[in-house]
């Protein structure tokens, strides 16, 4: 197993924005932690960035703009950054916390440093206009573009309490095709430093209700195919998948039902960028869309195998199917 997962993460100052680097330098030293000291590689790294124009500004930010210069400016983006981090603490010893400033486009930034990271990490939503909407625009750009895994992470809720140990399952959905595989295979490795069950969603309903009666006669077949869809899949994608328990599930439901309901019990959602509906050219599938609008979980969107493989042996333990 490799420790030396490289993480980017997207800082803009906003509780949204310190709620995703919390996440990431946690993620990092489950990473090492899983090596026992023995990974291979470096240690893992933590990359905090903060992109800025003059379009949007941060407040603190805004103010040098209009007092000083190119540098004035920079200085101040730093500070920022350097706050967010104070605010969030320091990095476990394992983990390696770099920090970065750039003159751009958030998306364009993080997108391009994304070509060099494992996984990128956003805040739900950030300083942007429509920070009361469902998702900002900055982590909607980024999922949308970066060419690999985009984990977004929601905000804690005002009463919720900090999970010390937490025991959730990790749930991801497959349909059998290639972007579902690959977000299993992803899926499995955060289960794996986690410690904690895997459970692989396949649902087969959603279907027009005006073919409700010939759907009802065809149920038995339906439900025979999805089983078979799903045992595929977990054959395929956890071949050489680490030690962990799996839990398979099959739902009658939409896709986008039943991934919203399991995410109400885990810690997080796993969804590849599109399955096998939609149109192939569109950039994100629209349950993976929808996952990341409303899910109660964070949620990650896998497009690639970018993470080292986390495991020298081949030892899931599948559970039994279950019906919902």
């Amino acid at each position: 197993m490799s420790s030396s997962v490289r993480i980017l993460v997207g800082v803009d100052g906003s509780p949204g924005s310190e709620a995703a680097l919390r996440w990431a330098l946690r993620e990092a030293a489950l990473w090492s932690a899983a090596t026992d000291g023995a990974g291979r590689g470096a240690a893992p790294t933590v990359t905090a960035l903060l992109a800025w124009t003059a379009d949007g500004l941060p407040t603190g930010v805004l103010r040098a703009v209009a007092q000083g210069n190119h540098d004035g400016m920079t200085k101040a983006a730093t500070e920022m950054l350097e706050r967010s981090i104070r605010r969030v603490g320091e990095p476990p010893a394992s983990v390696t916390l770099r920090r970065t400033v750039v003159l751009d486009d958030p998306v364009a930034a993080l997108t391009a440093a994304a070509a060099d990271a494992d996984m990128v990490v956003i805040g739900e939503r950030g300083h942007g206009p429509i920070h009361r909407m469902t998702a900002g625009s900055v982590s909607q750009g980024v999922v949308h573009h970066a060419p690999g895994p985009v984990v977004v992470v929601r905000p804690p809720k005002e009463d919720e309490t900090p999970r010390v140990d937490d025991r959730r399952p990790v749930v991801v959905g497959v349909d059998g095709s290639d972007p579902s595989l690959t977000a299993l295979r992803w899926a499995a490795h955060a289960a794996a430093v986690r410690k904690v069950p895997l459970r692989v969603i396949h649902a087969w309903g959603g279907y027009d209700p005006m073919y409700a009666e010939v759907l009802v006669g065809a149920q038995g077949l339906l439900v025979k195919q999805a089983d078979e869809v799903l045992a595929q899949a977990v054959k395929l994608g956890l071949a050489d998948a680490p030690r962990l328990t799996v839990e398979s599930v099959v739902s009658p439901e939409s896709a986008i039902r039943a991934l919203l309901r399991e995410a109400r019990e885990a810690q997080l959602l796993v969804v590849g960028s599109r399955g096998h509906g939609g149109f192939a050219r569109l950039l994100l599938g629209s349950v993976s869309n929808q996952c990341v609008l409303h899910a109660d979980s964070d949620v990650a969107v896998v497009r690639s195998d970018r993470l080292p493989a986390p495991v020298d042996e081949s030892a899931a333990t599948a559970g039994a199917a279950l019906s919902t």
